[in-house]
C-alpha cells in the first residue's frame, strides 16, 4: 500500500511539473511604415479655441509622438468655417475662439500632401444633462474615496466624465493633482463586468474637485467602448477578442492605397461643476 502511494505521488508530482513549465515566447513586433494617420479632434460647448491633433502610428517601443506638419485644417457648421491654424507640430489650434452648439452639426476636412491626401469626419453635438451628486466615504489616514460618479449602465444620454483634483499633502505640503475618468453606457460588457481592479484614488476632506460631464453621440459611444475594451477591462477573466478601435475619420482622396486612420473627432457639449470634497 506504502509502495502504492509513493507510486502515485511522484506520478502527481511529475504531472505539476510538467503543467508548470514556462516556456519563453518573444513578442513579435510588427513593423509600422507610418502608413496610419491618427486625428484626435474635440469641440465643446466651452468659449475656447479649439484644438486637432494629426500624428503617424508609431512602433510599438517607439513612445514619442510622430506629429504631421503643415496640414490644411477646417471645421464647418451650417454657414460658419473655423480655419485651423498650426500651433506646434501636429498640434492644429482654430484662429479665432468660438462656441459650439448644441444641435448643430460640425464637419472636419483635413488635406495633407498639398491636397493629394483628404480626409473628413462629422459629428453632431448633443445636449448634457446635469450630473449626479458625487459621493465620497471614509479611507485610511483619514482620506476620502469616491464612491459615485454615475451610473455605468444607462438607457440613454450616455456620458464622460472627467475630474479634476487638486489638494496639499498634510504631511509634506506639497501640491497633487489627480485626473479620473468614468463612463455611462448605454449597454454592459462581459468584459466590463469582469474588468480588473482599477486601485481608488484617496485624498484628504477640503480637495477641490472640477468635474465634466460631456454628451456623447452613440458613434463616439461605439468608439470609447472599443476603447475601454483594448485599455481598462483588457486583462480581465472574459477579455474580448482584440480589434482596431472604432474611427469616424474617412479618407476622401489619396494616392496611397494602403493609408489607414485611426483617432475621432467629437463635438460634445460639457456641464462644468466645482465642488469640494467633504
Amino acid at each position: 500500500m506504502t509502495r502504492m502511494l509513493t507510486t502515485t505521488t511522484a506520478l502527481l508530482m511529475l504531472i505539476a511539473l510538467a503543467a508548470s513549465c514556462v516556456h519563453e515566447f518573444p513578442l513579435k513586433e510588427d513593423g509600422v511604415d507610418g502608413n496610419t494617420i491618427v486625428v484626435e479632434g474635440y469641440i465643446t460647448n466651452e468659449p475656447k479655441r479649439h484644438t486637432v491633433k494629426i500624428s503617424r502610428l508609431n512602433s510599438y517601443y517607439d513612445t514619442t509622438v510622430n506629429s504631421v506638419a503643415k496640414a490644411f485644417v477646417v471645421v464647418t457648421s451650417g454657414d460658419s468655417t473655423y480655419f485651423y491654424r498650426e500651433k506646434e507640430d501636429g498640434i492644429y489650434e482654430s484662429e479665432n475662439i468660438f462656441v459650439g452648439v448644441a444641435g448643430n452639426v460640425y464637419y472636419l476636412h483635413i488635406e495633407l500632401d498639398s491636397g493629394r491626401t483628404v480626409f473628413s469626419a462629422e459629428s453632431t453635438m448633443l445636449p448634457v444633462t446635469p450630473p449626479d451628486k458625487i459621493t465620497f466615504s471614509n479611507a485610511a489616514d483619514n482620506n476620502l474615496v469616491i464612491t459615485h460618479i454615475a451610473e455605468s449602465f444607462v438607457s440613454d444620454n450616455p456620458a464622460k466624465y472627467v475630474l479634476q483634483l487638486s489638494w496639499t499633502d498634510p504631511k509634506t505640503s506639497t501640491p497633487k493633482n489627480a485626473e479620473i475618468y468614468y463612463y455611462s453606457l448605454t449597454t454592459v460588457d462581459i468584459s466590463q463586468l469582469f474588468a480588473p481592479k482599477v486601485s481608488e484614488t484617496a485624498f484628504p476632506p477640503g480637495t477641490q474637485i472640477i468635474e465634466r460631464k460631456y454628451s456623447i453621440d452613440r458613434a463616439y459611444e461605439n468608439y470609447l467602448r472599443s476603447l475601454l475594451a483594448e485599455t481598462r477591462w483588457s486583462g480581465g477573466y472574459f477579455d474580448e477578442a482584440h480589434g482596431n478601435l472604432h474611427t469616424n475619420i474617412n479618407i476622401l482622396t489619396t494616392n496611397n492605397p494602403n493609408l489607414k486612420t485611426a483617432g475621432y473627432f467629437s463635438a460634445n457639449t460639457v456641464y462644468i461643476d466645482t465642488l469640494v470634497a467633504r
